[in-house]
């Protein structure tokens, strides 16, 4: 693997736990919170639930494809 490839897993990761604690503040919020989020977002922008699912998808992915076991604990549920 390229210098260039793990330097992308290396930010993936990292963009992937960021979507979670993301996630986990947008899930704290009240219903009508959680509207006003989704009515102020830009058109076509998913909403923090979503951006965590299909993050981890993709890095779990690249993992899998690159037969790579995180040791550290980068794979978390969605």
């Amino acid at each position: 693997m390229t210098i260039e490839m793990e330097n992308f897993l290396y930010e993936l990761k990292k963009q992937a736990m960021q979507t979670h604690t993301l996630k986990d503040a947008y899930e704290t919020l009240t219903p009508d919170e959680q509207q006003r989020i989704s009515s102020l977002a830009p058109a076509g922008q998913s909403m923090p639930t979503e951006q965590a699912r299909t993050t981890f998808e993709w890095y779990n992915n690249m993992q899998e494809a690159h037969g790579i076991k995180d040791t550290d604990g980068g794979r978390r549920a969605y």
